[in-house]
């Protein structure tokens, strides 16, 4: 019994090792200038460390090892989780790969394009994007009206799609479109891996409240792709979208509860962030800490946020006991973490009070505008990967078997 913790203690100081002497010189320092978020170069950062730990063998895990997975013990995961969010890492890449392409291409694609593509979405070394809502087709999916027409061996696409994660950098894309003009909903759409890079595809930037450009709008003007790129039979694309939603909605909120941002915990992430915030914020006098108003406020923060880790760690035990990928339980973490996160966020402006007006940029701005940051892009937090009376009906419906 003694000999296998030793063994967890050596791996431990393998880590924080191989950390000290990979990450970026001066990391951790005031000298080190993260790139600012959404750029070209902070993206690059991203792609970078991610191909650093892929190949050390410290991420790329839960996949099978024929498609670039890697195989490490459950206990030593944890330590390489622990350990980077100790020191702090650069983040990812700007790209859905991991959250939804692989999740989807393991599960439906077809073998050449597991083989193709999942090793190097696990090594970071191409980002994706998805290319589902639609100006009229958000919350009704089912209502997409971007059509591919067969011509050959290739489908010729035409329409838009909007508010698409993570496009502007973007390799590849996951697609659903209309396949199908005179079948009934749901039986009419399929589903297409694309090449960003191919002649009739335009991306463009779309602006948001927080200042930053996360989402964009993809322009399909006919754009061709080869028939060998659809993932699950024709004209059943929807099945297919419904994988892709289950592993957003799932990962998503798992995200939005530990979220990092550049080597730093984003503000806003964790309890222990709104109790330094409290302790460091004046008010008429004394701190909000010390006012029980805000120390209430914040406990229910901190029983919420045990309530939804616990009720995680168990489902996902129950679905590796089960074998079963997600379901439609997915959408009860993400309804609950989305709207924890917007309570955080309103909490943190009534703690910090007028500084609220303060955006990033800005020098009486608290903590560089992190907290008025995170609480501008919470405000979307409720609509993204299902709004939450969308995601409600499911809880309804397919969970909790009311009628309709």
């Amino acid at each position: 019994m003694a000999e296998e913790p030793m063994k967890l203690v050596a791996f431990r100081k393998e880590v924080r090792a191989w950390l000290r002497a990979n990450l970026p010189r001066g990391w951790g320092t005031p000298e080190f200038k993260i790139p600012e978020s959404m750029t070209l170069e902070r993206h690059q950062l991203g792609m970078w460390w991610v191909k650093k730990c892929y190949d050390a063998g410290y991420t790329g895990f839960g996949y099978p090892k024929e498609y670039g997975g890697v195989e490490r013990p459950v206990e030593e995961r944890a330590i390489i989780r622990e350990e980077m969010a100790r020191t702090g890492t650069p983040g990812g890449p700007y790209s859905l790969g991991l959250l939804l392409a692989a999740p989807t291409i393991l599960r439906a694609g077809q073998e050449w394009q597991k083989k193709r593509f999942i090793p190097r979405i696990l090594s970071g070394e191409e980002s994706w994007c998805e290319g589902f809502s639609e100006p009229n087709a958000g919350s009704d999916l089912a209502n997409v009206q971007t059509t591919a027409v067969k011509d050959g061996d290739e489908w010729v696409v035409n329409g838009q799609k909007v508010w698409s994660s993570n496009s502007r950098y973007a390799d590849f894309g996951v697609l659903l479109v209309k396949t199908d003009l005179q079948a009934p909903r749901h039986r009419n759409l399929s589903y297409f891996l694309f090449d960003c890079k191919v002649k009739g595809f335009d991306r463009r930037p779309l602006r948001q409240m927080s200042g930053e450009s996360e989402f964009g709008e993809m322009f399909f003007d006919n754009m061709r792709v080869p028939d060998k790129n659809m993932v699950g039979e024709l004209n059943r694309g929807w099945y297919v979208a419904m994988t892709t939603l289950g592993a957003e909605r799932g990962g998503g909120g798992a995200a939005a509860a530990a979220a990092t941002e550049g080597g730093r915990r984003t503000v806003g992430a964790g309890t222990l962030d709104l109790v330094e915030l409290a302790k460091n914020t004046k008010r008429y006098g004394k701190t909000a800490w010390e006012d029980s108003h805000f120390r209430q406020q914040i406990m229910q923060i901190a029983i919420e946020s045990e309530a939804m880790r616990y009720s995680g760690v168990r489902n996902i035990a129950r679905l590796r006991a089960l074998r079963q990928p997600p379901g439609n339980e997915v959408s009860i973490s993400k309804n609950f973490s989305a709207e924890m996160r917007q309570r955080r966020g309103e909490l943190s402006m009534d703690i910090i009070g007028a500084y609220s007006q303060m955006m990033r940029g800005s020098p009486l701005a608290i903590d560089d505008g992190d907290w008025v940051y995170a609480s501008l892009r919470a405000k979307g937090a409720t609509i993204e990967m299902g709004t939450s009376e969308v995601n409600r009906n499911i809880i309804a419906e397919r969970i909790l078997g009311l009628p309709r």
